[in-house]
């Protein structure tokens, strides 16, 4: 997977990280602490409903192996394990999630092992991908695979992935967590670790953005564009606010409101990373490659 890290200035790619981290994290914290937003419910979709989500973020999945692959014919298994990990962290599932689950109850142990369902999904997910990523020249082969992919691993693999994990977690049912301390509203002990772990995400955008963005359209609008809607549907949220309003028990607005404050600090994360890469790089993209 070929990268675009050449003529890099270092200080402002570091001074933009730390901002975007801190903005982004906080569009959240501020909905959900300044305003009183509360977290949604996701208990409330169902699988089925669900699944458009995983195919939104399969097809975003497919669309950044496509573009960072584009200069690259070397092995495939580099690729692998760099989609799995990207997806990994830009969901929150290798670090953030498990950490801080474990930080709040005291359960470290069975908060990682717990969490290991989802990241073994996204690796087979990324390994579908990138074994039928040569054949999909049309977006509505895109889209197809999208669909197969995410079927499979949404109806396949994680029913094999939780029986096989089953027996574990029955055995460690010990080590699961009895209570959490971490309640509302937040202070500096919560809020801390938090932003600290946010840099998971952070550094799966940046990682992202050395890898696709020379690859992506010469207009910088319609490149930044892109790129935010790759990383938004790959975190899952371009589709999550329409559809968590459509079963939620309160009204629309507040709804929308509710997911909507993980959706903002998604697209918020993107364009800020998006304007930082550029501020930081001055690369110049080919242009006629979408």
């Amino acid at each position: 997977m070929g990268s675009s890290s050449a003529g890099i200035h270092w200080m402002r790619l570091a001074l933009g990280a730390v901002l975007t981290a801190v903005c982004a994290l906080s569009v959240h914290a501020i909905m959900l602490q300044g305003l009183g937003i509360p977290v949604p419910d996701m208990s409330l979709l169902s699988t089925g409903s669900r699944y458009p989500i995983q195919a939104v973020a399969t097809l975003g999945l497919i669309s950044l192996w496509q573009v960072a692959s584009r200069r690259s014919r070397g092995s495939r298994v580099p690729g692998w394990v760099v989609l799995s990990v990207l997806a990994s962290m830009l969901t929150e599932t290798l670090i953030r999630k498990p950490f801080m689950e474990g930080y709040c109850t005291t359960a470290w142990i069975f908060a990682f092992v717990s969490n290991l369902e989802p990241v073994l999904a996204v690796i087979v997910s990324a390994a579908l991908i990138i074994a039928v990523a040569p054949k999909l020249t049309s977006d509505l082969r895109r889209v197809a695979a999208a669909m197969v992919i995410s079927a499979l691993t949404m109806f396949v693999a994680s029913p094999l992935i939780a029986a096989a994990m089953s027996p574990l977690l029955q055995a460690m049912s010990n080590l699961a967590p009895q209570s959490e301390w971490c309640t509302l509203p937040y202070g500096a002990d919560v809020l801390i670790p938090a932003y600290l772990t946010f840099a998971e995400p952070v550094v799966a955008c940046f990682a992202t953005a050395a890898l696709v963005w020379d690859g992506l359209s010469g207009s910088r609008g319609v490149r930044l564009l892109q790129f935010t809607l790759i990383i938004v549907a790959i975190k899952k949220q371009l589709l999550t606010p329409i559809l968590y309003a459509l079963v939620a028990k309160v009204g629309v607005g507040s709804a929308l409101l509710s997911e909507g404050q993980f959706a903002l600090e998604a697209v918020a994360l993107a364009v800020l990373t998006g304007l930082t890469w550029e501020w930081s790089s001055g690369s110049r993209p080919m242009r006629n490659v979408t």
